[in-house]
């Protein structure tokens, strides 16, 4: 398991989100409002780590931020030298907030500084030379000759629902085509961001989010050296060649820097175009997995098993 994401309640909910995309470095989303609840919130991502969602609601109170009282004490962001640790301190000291303990290496090897942000909480800035050597994010990005494939981010919410209300991606990838922002957002969350290798397919120049791949532990196998490719894209952008050169991208990945032995596939028998993509890549035809899925219709859908092993990846990369 890992943290999903810290929350915060606020009363200067705008002034906070600013101070985190203007000094941290994050990306915010469209602001949530629900206005029976008297409920806004943003979430505010960041290069890695779990996102920032911060809240504001009418009916809640105040309660003052002291270093020693039981909880959350504070949040720590990691810096990429001791020169970046100073910097900052120095930016925020000339914009009028509060240095509550001035840059220092701590007993562990941490060289860090702490400020407060607009509401007092406590905020670490902190460089160790190992910590950073070994924080690189998992999943890298990816380019190819027309696309970028990134992580998933909180940005990517209003694309993500403009491509998954479309009736004819959910019929091929078996999902109900979405209805509601909010049922985009639990999909975004909990589906895209909270797996390991799962790309958001992008197009280089402009950043359209126009799909998604990714390589998962393939659940019909217990064997960690085999992995499920899996991938959909927005209908306006089919028969371009787009997902033929995203999947060739992370099978490279796949093989070479996860170093897996085998990459599977499945798919419904109706689904034709996702059949060519595989097959140019060299997948193998392996079976029918028969009533395999029941889907959000009440039909049950047979599956269609494709494998790809490295050595005949590697046969075709030599050609």
């Amino acid at each position: 398991m890992k943290i999903h994401h810290i929350a915060i309640w606020t009363f200067r909910l705008e002034e906070l989100k600013d101070f985190y995309v203007h000094y941290f470095n994050g990306t915010s989303n469209e602001k949530y409002v629900n206005p029976q609840k008297g409920f806004e919130s943003y979430f505010v991502s960041f290069q890695s780590g779990p996102p920032l969602e911060l809240m504001r609601r009418t009916d809640v109170q105040n309660v003052p931020i002291e270093e020693n009282k039981l909880g959350l004490t504070h949040l720590a962001f990691s810096m990429d030298s001791k020169e970046a640790v100073l910097e900052l301190t120095e930016k925020l000291r000339s914009e009028n907030y509060t240095i509550a303990g001035e840059p220092r290496t701590s007993g562990d090897g941490y060289f860090e500084s702490v400020i407060l942000d607009p509401d007092g909480n406590r905020i670490e800035c902190v460089y160790k030379k190992d910590d950073a050597e070994s924080s690189l994010p998992s999943c890298n990005e990816i380019k190819t000759e027309r696309l970028l494939l990134r992580p998933f981010n909180e940005n990517d919410l209003e694309a993500l629902f403009a491509c998954c209300q479309n009736p004819n991606l959910g019929n091929n990838a078996g999902w109900k085509p979405h209805e509601t922002l909010e049922e985009a957002h639990e999909v975004l969350h909990q589906v895209f961001m909270a797996q390991e290798n799962i790309w958001a397919v992008t197009k280089q120049g402009n950043g359209l989010l126009i799909g998604s791949v990714g390589i998962i532990p393939d659940p019909k196998r217990e064997n960690p050296q085999a992995l499920m490719l899996g991938y959909w894209l927005d209908e306006a952008h089919w028969g371009k060649g787009y997902m033929s050169e995203a999947v060739t991208a992370i099978l490279n990945y796949g093989f070479e820097k996860l170093g897996v032995s085998l990459i599977t596939a499945n798919c419904y028998p109706h689904n034709e175009r996702s059949q060519k993509v595989l097959k140019g890549q060299g997948f193998e035809y392996e079976g029918t997995l028969h009533q395999a899925e029941l889907i959000y219709t009440g039909q049950v859908y047979d599956h269609q098993c494709y494998y790809l092993k490295r050595e005949k990846w590697e046969e075709r990369k030599e050609k």
